[in-house]
């Protein structure tokens, strides 16, 4: 585990340092991504979000019992979730969105003006088109409108035409296609020459619009709170629409409700003369039937079977009434109204055995018994209807529905969104992570070698160093970083490869290194220079040989003129005691590559070149051949004939294994039996494949 998160580290420090390197690649990655969010963030309009409160009010019967409280914890319906179905309903929203003119828009055109947030403002309250007398292809195309002054307009329609001019406030119609346009601005707030495009949406895409910016919910669970919010780019607006809906809301409700308590008080008001009619008839033949028979004297047991069977009466209808309101509230599943069924029923069971108990009664007293009971039936009948008219009444007069506003929506001065600092927080780090996968695409694409390891197992031959950067011109004013710095961690690097070189060399081969590079740049001189000092530092008398005959530039390292160097001598125009030159560092001696010749190659390949060089093996301990780059000429081949050390210098993650492997061949075609060595330049530490240590001063 400790391995794990160890390796994890490594790549997040791989990361951030591939990051780092790359940063001409994700600095404008991030640059341009800022641009775009900050362009974005004043782009976008300012959203102003209010909101309001309601109050659901539930009507239950307050004379339910514990039995309605119980009821209504296991009711599956929530009275709110109802209310929100009816809010968001055509019939609500419609009426606002018509009322409030919604289905028209004037969006302002001038892109500066939207960048810079001052944007003009113009408020449609009328616009009709005779589309049908247009072409199908002009049908639905904005119109508009441009602000002559503050208080003038002129309305222009889709091709750009001059229909009329006007001032808010007045509602215009002129001819149009064989036809009439109706237009009306009731407010604008413009600027002269500012430009409007007005259209109309249909009711049902008006009304869709809406929705989209407007939301009810419920606060907490089964409150009965609602709270309506919608959103609008001018806070007025949005504070008078939503209070438009809630009161919209409020006056159907309060109308629903009304129109409930009206039907019921009709229906009653034509069943009540059909009620008295039974009644008056009940009475009629109760007095036709005691004139018949005379005087019937009713003992106390008949008296009582008649007061009870009319209580009964009373009761049950008192009940079913009971029920009726119960149903308009609850399920039929609800134990409420399951509790009402059964006494009901209960009821029902006792006046059948009061029927019972009355045919024991003789045949005279069941029938006065009979009438008595229908006329106190009729009589309870129709006074109950009466004040049940009476009540209805008073209802319908003082109805105040079922919702209560709360709080209305007040206008807001801070937009809800956008969240500028959020949208370019965001743009930063999409740019960010577009960056980093340039960087890791760049990095998967790229064939460098990193692994020294891969290098020699690939290629047999031994990796001798791997060179931190450094100073890239391989010396500080004239003198080598060696010597100037000796404590540096590149220096450091250059000893191992010095103390490997050193290793490698057998008894009497010559004292000759050779060093190239692949390619322009890798630091081949950096290294020659460096490795040179260090040698001499040792007490060795080491001469320095620039052999790129084309573009040498060992003699800018140590501040010599450019003049007569190799080329010279090998074209027999100078001797090699007047090319050498010294340098700062004791025992360091310089031949530079002199001027340009013809023909560098035909140079390097004769047996001029070689012969100087084994004259020069007396003079000094060690030679160090400073070679062009192999892949560009062979110049690099034929001045490694002479070399018994032939070091190649590549650069870190720069080129392919098959680029290395055919520029170390290139340079042991002319001297197979020269020992060969790698070493790594520009080394970035911290991978899994190269050292973890660095190097400080003792």
């Amino acid at each position: 585990m400790a391995s794990s998160k160890k390796k994890e580290d490594s790549d997040y420090v791989e990361f951030f340092k591939d990051m780092v390197k790359n940063w001409k690649i994700l600095l404008p990655c991030l640059f341009i991504a800022g641009v775009v969010g900050v362009f974005v963030a004043l782009w976008i309009r300012p959203v102003y979000k209010v909101d309001a409160l309601l109050q659901i009010e539930t009507k239950n019967n307050k004379n339910m019992g514990m039995m309605a409280g119980l009821g209504s914890l296991f009711a599956t319906a929530s009275p709110a979730e109802t209310e929100i179905e009816l809010i968001m309903s055509r019939q609500i929203i419609g009426e606002a969105v018509e009322k409030m003119h919604l289905q028209y828009d004037a969006e302002p055109l001038n892109k500066l003006d939207r960048l810079l947030h001052r944007e003009g403002r113009m408020e449609v309250h009328q616009f009709e088109v005779p589309w049908s007398k247009l072409p199908a292809e002009e049908t639905g195309k904005p119109w508009f409108a441009v602000a002559k002054d503050s208080v003038t307009f002129d309305l222009l329609d889709h091709n750009g035409k001059k229909v009329l001019t006007g001032t808010p406030g007045q509602t215009y119609r002129t001819p149009y296609a064989g036809d009439t346009v109706s237009f009306s601005v009731y407010s604008m707030e413009v600027k002269p020459g500012q430009k409007f495009a007005i259209t109309k949406k249909n009711r049902l895409n008006a009304i869709g619009s809406f929705k989209g910016a407007f939301s009810v919910k419920e606060k907490g669970k089964k409150t009965g709170i609602l709270e309506f919010s919608y959103q609008d780019i001018y806070p007025d607006r949005a504070t008078t629409i939503l209070n438009e809906i809630a009161t919209t809301y409020l006056r159907q409700n309060v109308e629903q409700r009304n129109a409930e308590a009206q039907k019921t008080l009709e229906f009653l008001e034509k069943q009540l003369p059909e009620v008295k009619a039974q009644m008056d008839s009940s009475l009629l033949k109760f007095n036709t039937y005691r004139n018949k028979v005379g005087s019937v004297d009713i003992n106390a047991e008949t008296r009582l079977v008649l007061e009870n069977r009319t209580k009964l009466q009373q009761d049950l209808l008192a009940l079913q009434q009971k029920k009726q309101s119960a149903i308009r509230l609850f399920q039929p599943e609800h134990p409420t109204i399951k509790t009402l069924e059964e006494q009901e029923a209960t009821l029902k069971r006792e006046l059948a055995a009061n029927s019972s108990a009355t045919k024991k009664l003789p045949a005279t007293q069941q029938e006065v018994l009979k009438l008595t009971n229908e006329v106190e039936t009729s009589k309870i009948l129709y006074t109950t209807m009466l004040n049940n008219i009476q009540q209805l009444k008073l209802v319908s007069a003082g109805e105040v529905g079922s919702v209560r506003i709360i709080d209305f929506a007040e206008q807001v001065n801070k937009p809800s969104k956008p969240n500028k600092k959020i949208i370019v927080l965001i743009a930063l780090v999409i740019g960010f992570a577009f960056g980093a996968a340039l960087v890791l695409l760049k990095s998967k694409l790229s064939n460098g070698v990193r692994d020294a390891h891969f290098i020699e197992r690939e290629t047999g031959f031994s990796v001798y160093a791997k060179v931190p950067k450094g100073n890239p011109n391989g010396t500080k004013g004239t003198r080598p970083l060696a010597v100037v710095e000796p404590d540096d961690v590149a220096v450091e690097s250059l000893r191992a490869l010095r103390s490997s070189l050193e290793f490698s060399m057998s008894e009497g081969s010559k004292p000759i290194i050779g060093v190239s590079g692949l390619i322009p740049g890798v630091g081949k001189s950096f290294i020659s220079v460096n490795l040179a000092a260090l040698y001499a530092g040792l007490g060795k008398k080491v001469l320095l040989i620039d052999a790129d005959l084309r573009k040498g530039r060992l003699h800018k390292e140590f501040g010599i003129k450019r003049g007569n160097g190799l080329s010279q001598i090998l074209l027999g125009e100078a001797t090699a005691s007047d090319v050498v030159k010294p340098t700062e560092v004791d025992n360091l001696f310089i031949m530079q590559c002199g001027n340009v010749p013809p023909n560098p190659s035909e140079l390097l390949g004769s047996n001029h070149f070689t012969n100087l060089i084994s004259s020069m093996e007396s003079d000094y301990d060690l030679i160090i051949i400073d070679t062009p780059p192999i892949m560009l000429v062979t110049d690099a081949a034929l001045a490694c004939r002479v070399a018994s050390q032939i070091v190649m210098v590549i650069e870190y993650n720069r080129h392919s294994i098959d680029a290395i492997q055919d520029g170390m061949n290139q340079l042991l075609k002319g001297n197979s039996t020269a020992h060969a060595s790698f070493v790594i330049n520009k080394y970035e530490h911290g991978h899994s494949d190269g050292y973890g240590y660095k190097y400080g001063k003792y």
